[in-house]
C-alpha cells in the first residue's frame, strides 16, 4: 500500500491531496486479512499516530500543521508490533505433528491446545456361564455338519445306484451261479475263462476296430466343421445349433432311425444312391455285409457325437491369439500353412481329449448295436457291451457276465490313466 502512496507523490502535490490519497487507502484495506502487521507511518507532524490497517485499532489521523513537510521513511523503518504469528510448540511432538498445529493456527488463526483424549472407562468382563458354553459348542458342531448335511442325500444316492453295484458287481465276478438263489465261489475261474473265450476275444477285436473307424472319422470331421464356423461371418450360431442337434436326440430312436435308412430294400441311402447309379437297382447290405456293418454303426456314432466335439474344437480356436493369424496373412502365408504351423500345434491338447473321449464312448457304444444288428450277421458287430449283456440276461451265466464287466472296469480305467499321465507329461515337458 505504502509503495502505491509513495508511487503517486510528486514534487508539485499539496499536503491535503496527499491525506486524501491515504485515507483513500486505508478504506480500500478495511477488509483485508487480519494477519496484516500494523505498520508505522512516521509523517513530519508533531506527534506519532499509528494504523492499522486491518480494522482492528485505527486511530484518528492529526492534520498536518501548515508549513510541516511529509517525510518518507525507509523501508528499514517500518516496523512490526504485537507479534502474534510466533507460537510456541511442546518439544514433546513430532514434526508432523507441529507442521499440522502450525497450519491449523494459520488457518484459523487461533492458539491450539493438546486436549488429551478422555479414558472410557474400564469395564469387567461378561462372565460366562456353562450353558453359553454347550450354546457355543452346539453352534460349532451344527456349523461343521452343515455341509454334510447338504451333501447327504446327493452322495447317499450316488452310493446306493453307483457305488453298491460296482461292489456288488466285484463280489459276483467270484462266484458260479446254478440259480438266482444259489451260487458257489469259484475264485478266479471265471477270469480265467475270459481269457481263453474265444466270443469275448472276437468282441474285443470289434470293438477295437469299430474305436479306430470312430477316431479316424470322429476327430477330423468336427475339426473340420469346427474351422469352417469359425471362419464363417453369418449364421455360425445357427450352424452350431444344427450340428449339435443329434447329439440331443436319444439313442434308441436315433438307432431305429438309421436301421430304416440302411434298409436293403427301401432304405433312403439305397434309393439316393439308385438315382445316381443311372436308374441300377442298388441294393447294398449296410446291416447285413460283416465288411460294412462296424463301418455302418460307426457312422451313426460319428453323426450322433460330431456336435459336441465341434464345440470343444470351436473353445480351442478361440483360444489361438488372432494376430498370429494377422502376421502370417502379412507374409502370404496360405490356408494350408496356417493349420499347420498355426492351428494344428495349438489344438494338440484338445485333440488328445477328442480322441481319448471317442475311444471311451465308442468302446461303450451298446444302445447302436444292439437295436440295429443285435450283434450279427453272425457275430460280426458283436461288442463288448452287447456279449456281456446277453451273457447275463440271454444265458444266465450272471458270475461270467460280471467278470467281463471287472474286465471292462479295468480296461476303461487303464485308458483314463494314460490319458491323465500323457497329460502331466506333456506339462512337464512345457
Amino acid at each position: 500500500m505504502s509503495d502505491d502512496i509513495f508511487g503517486k507523490v510528486g514534487n508539485e502535490l499539496s499536503e491535503n491531496a496527499i491525506k486524501g490519497m491515504v485515507e483513500e487507502e486505508l478504506s480500500s484495506h478495511k477488509k483485508e486479512d487480519t494477519s496484516l502487521p500494523i505498520i508505522k507511518l512516521k509523517l513530519g507532524l508533531t506527534t506519532e499516530n499509528v494504523i492499522d490497517i486491518s480494522g482492528r485499532k485505527k486511530e484518528k489521523i492529526e492534520k498536518p500543521s501548515a508549513g510541516s513537510g511529509l517525510r518518507i521513511l525507509a523501508s528499514s523503518d517500518l516496523t512490526k508490533v504485537n507479534q502474534v504469528n510466533v507460537i510456541k510448540l511442546p518439544d514433546t511432538l513430532s514434526q508432523t505433528q507441529k507442521l499440522k498445529k502450525v497450519f491449523r493456527y494459520r488457518r484459523y488463526g487461533m492458539q491450539l491446545r493438546d486436549v488429551p483424549a478422555k479414558m472410557r472407562p474400564s469395564k469387567p468382563l461378561p462372565e460366562y456361564k456353562k450353558q453359553d458354553f454347550k450354546k457355543l459348542r452346539r453352534y460349532r458342531a451344527q456349523k461343521s455338519t452343515l455341509g454334510v448335511g447338504l451333501v447327504s442325500p446327493a452322495l447317499i444316492i450316488f452310493l446306493l445306484f453307483s457305488w453298491m453295484p460296482i461292489v456288488k458287481t466285484f463280489s459276483i465276478a467270484f462266484r458260479k451261479f446254478q440259480t438266482l438263489n444259489s451260487s458257489d465261489f469259484v475264485g478266479l475261474a471265471n477270469f480265467i475263462n475270459i481269457l481263453t473265450d474265444q466270443k469275448f476275444l472276437d468282441a474285443c477285436l470289434h470293438s477295437g476296430i469299430l474305436s479306430a473307424i470312430v477316431i479316424l472319422l470322429g476327430t477330423g470331421l468336427p475339426l473340420f466343421l469346427a474351422l469352417y464356423i469359425y471362419e464363417a461371418r453369418h449364421g455360425s450360431s445357427l450352424m452350431k445349433i444344427l450340428y449339435f442337434i443329434p447329439f440331443l436326440t436319444p439313442a434308441v430312436p436315433a438307432a431305429i432311425l438309421w436301421k430304416w435308412m440302411y434298409n436293403q430294400g427301401f432304405g433312403i441311402i439305397n434309393s439316393i444312391l439308385t438315382l445316381f447309379a443311372g436308374g441300377h437297382q442298388v441294393a447294398i447290405g449296410w446291416l447285413t455285409n460283416s465288411n460294412l456293418v462296424l463301418l455302418s454303426i460307426a457312422i451313426v456314432f460319428v453323426w450322433k457325437n460330431t456336435g459336441w466335439a465341434m464345440l470343444i474344437y470351436m473353445a480351442g480356436l478361440q483360444n489361438i491369439p488372432r494376430n498370429l493369424f494377422e502376421d502370417a496373412a502379412l507374409n502370404g502365408a496360405s490356408v494350408w500353412t496356417k493349420i499347420k504351423s498355426i492351428i494344428l500345434p495349438s489344438l494338440v491338447p484338445v485333440m488328445l481329449a477328442v480322441v481319448f473321449i471317442q475311444i471311451i464312448n465308442s468302446v461303450q457304444v451298446f444302445s447302436e448295436v444292439y437295436i440295429m444288428t443285435n450283434g450279427g450277421p453272425e457275430g460280426a458287430s458283436e461288442v463288448i457291451a452287447t456279449y456281456m449283456y446277453k451273457k447275463a440276461f440271454l444265458y444266465m451265466d450272471i458270475g461270467y457276465a460280471s467278470g467281463v464287466a471287472v474286465f471292462f472296469l479295468f480296461l476303461l480305467v487303464t485308458i483314463t490313466l494314460f490319458r491323465m499321465n500323457l497329460s502331466n507329461s506333456r506339462k512337464g515337458a512345457r
